[in-house]
């Protein structure tokens, strides 16, 4: 009874241990969590054969969470909605940013593999896009900042235009 009872055990951990997410998600969010982590040797294996040296992110990525939704499965391709959070973002405060692009996979040998040319060419574009937009934001902000309610700034101006009324008007009498 013992070794029946040991058996079973025995398949039931190796069963559990063997088996592996093998869906587009599943290969992705292991893929991001790995980029996360900064191991972009465990990242590799779920990459291309092809692209082993392409999972490396830029250094300055820094990861604070993933988000997937269900993939689009096109014959041997799938692009997956992705958002990832990424931290220290705005080089004037630090805050996180949600970037959005497409994980795109390839599947090969029957395994789905992230396709890193496609996928890092995607990312560095919305990266691109929401650090020009938060960069927009942070120098609005900074602007507003100095400028204050712009009362100061209106003072400034009526004062300029008064002059140059005075220094036209003196010049129409001169003439």
């Amino acid at each position: 009874m013992k070794l029946i009872y040991t058996i079973v055990t025995a398949v039931i951990l190796l069963t559990g241990c063997a088996s592996k997410n093998t869906t587009p998600s599943g290969i992705a969010y292991d893929f991001w969590l790995a980029e996360k982590e900064h191991k972009p040797q465990n990242a590799a294996k779920y990459t291309l054969k092809e692209d082993p040296d392409a999972t490396k992110l830029h250094h300055k990525i820094k990861i604070a969470e993933i988000k997937l939704q269900d993939p689009e499965i096109n014959g041997n391709e799938a692009q997956i909605p992705t958002v990832l959070i990424l931290k220290d973002f705005s080089p004037l405060n630090n805050d996180e940013a949600s970037v959005s692009f497409e994980t795109k996979m390839q599947k090969k040998d029957k395994e789905w593999r992230i396709n890193m040319f496609e996928t890092k060419k995607a990312l560095y574009l919305a990266i691109g896009k929401t650090y020009a937009q938060t960069l927009g934001k942070d120098f609005a902000n900074s602007v507003q900042q100095a400028l204050g309610d712009g009362k100061e700034i209106k003072s400034i101006f009526q004062q300029l235009i008064h002059g140059l009324q005075k220094a036209v008007n003196s010049q129409n009498k001169l003439n």
